[in-house]
């Protein structure tokens, strides 16, 4: 395996595959509009009940769908990514983020970033705030997404993170069980490809999932770059790695990709210049409609939406951290918080 020969080339390998921003275009509306092929009005009716959970400065926060009675849930500061509730809605798991810039003495290693899983528990909210369970200890666990099975965890592997001579980051696929803290690749072949799974999401049933596709040009194997969204069927996953890089068809441009609760359908981030905004694409890409259109002044955050129980609301932050609610119409766009450090809105069950 190559050594890394300076600290920029790892930063620069770590943050093109962890770090996906748009671009805007300036005469885009900030209000959602419908572009693309729709699948017709669908009845969403009012906005559902329930709880979002967020990040806020770092600590894990909730509040009730509308906005109001919030309340910290767990006092960390370095909370990072995708947030996900149990089945039963007593557990919310989230990353934490770290750093490491340790080098060998042969000078080989430099700065990246960590991440393991965690467990807040919303019934501390009202009483313990620092109440917190680790989950991972392999630190390059990120991205968590509980699956219909109350003790397992999907989430994004890198496999090279606890390696102080860091080359470049290896993300793949993974499940762990959160009663032994076990951890699974789900994709067995990662020591002989170069192709990496970003952001994966399972159906609830898991029986298919999303991911960004990820990899480097051969004239810089160090700058990552995203190339869309495939979508796959589980019982494919270890399928060549030639079609590992190609995208589903209309989602060349897609990052941040997020299933349904009910699997039918698939919410992501487009960073195309001419079209940004967050997209809903039918799970068999037949039907196809933009719901919130980014402006330069009003940006999606390429971070996966939050899906309503009912799979016909979604909630999601822009950049400049306020929280909003919105239909699968692209209607009743609603913020339910101000700007500030807000961030990863997840909606309970």
């Amino acid at each position: 395996m190559k050594r890394l020969l300076s600290v920029t080339g790892i930063l620069g390998a770590v943050f093109a595959a962890l770090m996906i921003f748009g671009v805007a275009r300036a005469d885009k509306p900030s209000q959602p509009a419908s572009t693309t092929t729709t699948p017709g009005t669908i009845n969403a009716g009012a906005r559902p009940t329930g709880r979002i959970a967020f990040i806020r400065d770092g600590g894990i926060w909730i509040m009730d769908s509308d906005g109001k009675n919030r309340q910290k849930v767990s006092s960390v500061t370095n909370a990072k990514g995708r947030l996900t509730f149990s089945p039963d809605n007593k557990l919310i798991a989230f990353s934490r983020e770290g750093k490491d810039a340790n080098k060998l003495p042969s000078d080989e290693g430099g700065m990246h970033l960590l991440h393991d899983i965690f467990l807040a528990y919303v019934d501390s909210a009202a009483t313990n705030t620092n109440w917190w369970k680790r989950v991972t200890s392999n630190l390059g666990a990120f991205n968590p997404e509980w699956s219909a099975n109350d003790t397992l965890i999907y989430f994004q592997n890198d496999i090279n993170a606890n390696y102080v001579d860091y080359i470049a980051p290896i993300h793949v696929p993974a499940m762990v069980s959160i009663t032994d803290g076990h951890a699974t690749n789900l994709r067995k072949d990662w020591q002989t490809i170069s192709t990496w799974t970003v952001q994966p999401t399972f159906t609830r049933d898991g029986k298919k999932m999303a991911y960004v596709i990820s990899y480097s040009n051969a004239a810089d194997q160090y700058n990552f770059q995203k190339k869309g969204i495939k979508i796959i069927d589980m019982t494919s996953i270890m399928i060549p790695e030639t079609e590992m890089r190609k995208a589903s068809k209309g989602l060349d441009d897609g990052v941040a990709p997020s299933w349904s609760p009910d699997g039918k359908w698939l919410a992501y981030v487009s960073n195309d210049m001419r079209d940004a905004g967050i997209f809903v694409v039918s799970s068999d890409l037949s039907q196809k409609h933009q719901i919130f259109a980014s402006s330069v002044t009003q940006q999606a955050s390429p971070q996966p939406v939050g899906w309503a129980p009912n799979s016909k609301w979604l909630t999601f932050a822009t950049m400049d951290g306020t929280i909003y609610t919105i239909d699968i119409n692209g209607n009743n766009l609603t913020p339910i918080t101000g700007t500030g450090n807000n961030s990863n809105p997840t909606w309970s069950h």
